[in-house]
């Protein structure tokens, strides 16, 4: 019989792609350092252009709705 437990791995969110605007409202910001947040589903995301790089808050248990 084959084992079924779970493997050892974990995931790790490297990336959000999209934004949703269809039935959200100010939910752009632009901070002082020039970053960008916004949300997306659960995620609350931090985008810096400069580096063109992405931070994650994962906090939420459901979508972000504001």
């Amino acid at each position: 019989m084959a084992d079924k437990t779970a493997p050892d791995a974990q995931l790790r969110l490297e990336w959000v792609y999209g934004y949703r605007g269809h039935q959200c409202r100010n939910n752009l910001f632009i901070t002082g350092a020039k970053e960008i947040v916004y949300f997306v589903a659960g995620v609350g995301i931090v985008f810096n252009p400069r580096e063109n790089r992405q931070r994650f808050f994962l906090g939420h248990d459901d979508d972000i709705l504001w």
